[in-house]
């Protein structure tokens, strides 16, 4: 039987990897997607609807085709959807294709995965007067979880706001996971390094685990390496106890980052 493996993630974090290796060793038999409908999932809005039939017709209509080209595929070959624009759907998702879904949920550091998404100048005010700010979440949002970040949001500024986004999708992540009776793999992006994690991800992924080593010749994938238009202390997110104590959940060492190499890195001025 045919199956259907999707990413839970924020972005920033190793889609665009995930998916080559994927394309590389699925061969025929899997058909392979990196965000497929980009902003289309309308993340926002599916977070309060939880399915695209309750959405705008404008917002549900390539949403609602898109699964059905999932079905298609899926008469005759196995589907993989990488990339963060998915994440609210996920739940719909699974309700759509019941006993044959698969979830990954990929998390990474915060404090790196918020900075790589300023780059893409996630909450940074618009470049010029007509554009719009790209707000990946809010938390006035419908459905949110993290309220609590309300009363601070005007003081906050890009990097926090992106701090906050990497947690509400992530505890929603974790929500979903919890209520899902789906097979469900939680994996780290730093440690897609090890050649153990990989082969593990791909034998999850229904892929064929002896190939795991072919996986290192890939290398770094990011079609949109760019650097962020300021800096500040990333030691702000101690600000935000929901990131901190989600963070050490997940693993993490909230705090535990190197302030140098990350400037060298997403700033680089």
């Amino acid at each position: 039987m045919t199956e259907a493996l999707f990413v839970l993630s924020t972005g920033r974090c190793g889609t665009q990897w995930l998916a080559s290796m994927f394309e590389r060793l699925g061969g025929d038999s899997f058909d392979v997607r990196h965000e497929p409908l980009g902003s289309d999932y309308a993340a926002r809005e599916m977070l309060a609807a939880g399915d695209p039939a309750r959405l705008d017709p404008e917002l549900a209509e390539p949403v609602l085709t898109h699964i059905e080209e999932i079905e298609r595929v899926l008469t005759t070959r196995s589907y993989i959807e990488c990339g963060h624009p998915a994440w609210s759907s996920i739940p719909n998702l699974i309700c759509r294709f019941p006993s044959r879904v698969r979830v990954v949920h990929l998390v990474r550091h915060p404090v790196p995965t918020a900075w790589s998404w300023v780059t893409q100048l996630a909450y940074c005010p618009p470049m010029a007067p007509h554009l719009p700010e790209r707000v990946l979440l809010s938390p006035f949002d419908e459905g949110v979880r993290l309220q609590s970040f309300r009363d601070r949001w005007a003081g906050m500024n890009p990097y926090e706001k992106a701090l906050y986004y990497w947690a509400e999708v992530n505890a929603f992540g974790i929500e979903t996971e919890s209520a899902a009776a789906v097979p469900w793999m939680r994996i780290r992006f730093e440690d897609l390094e090890s050649q153990e994690e990989i082969a593990r991800l791909i034998d999850f992924a229904g892929l064929n685990g002896a190939a795991a080593s072919e996986a290192a010749g890939i290398g770094v994938v990011d079609d949109y390496r760019a650097h962020a238009p300021f800096w500040c202390d990333s030691g702000l997110i101690a600000r935000h106890p929901e990131v901190v104590a989600l963070a050490g959940e997940l693993g993490y060492d909230p705090l535990h980052f190197d302030e140098a190499k990350l400037r060298r890195r997403y700033y680089a001025l």
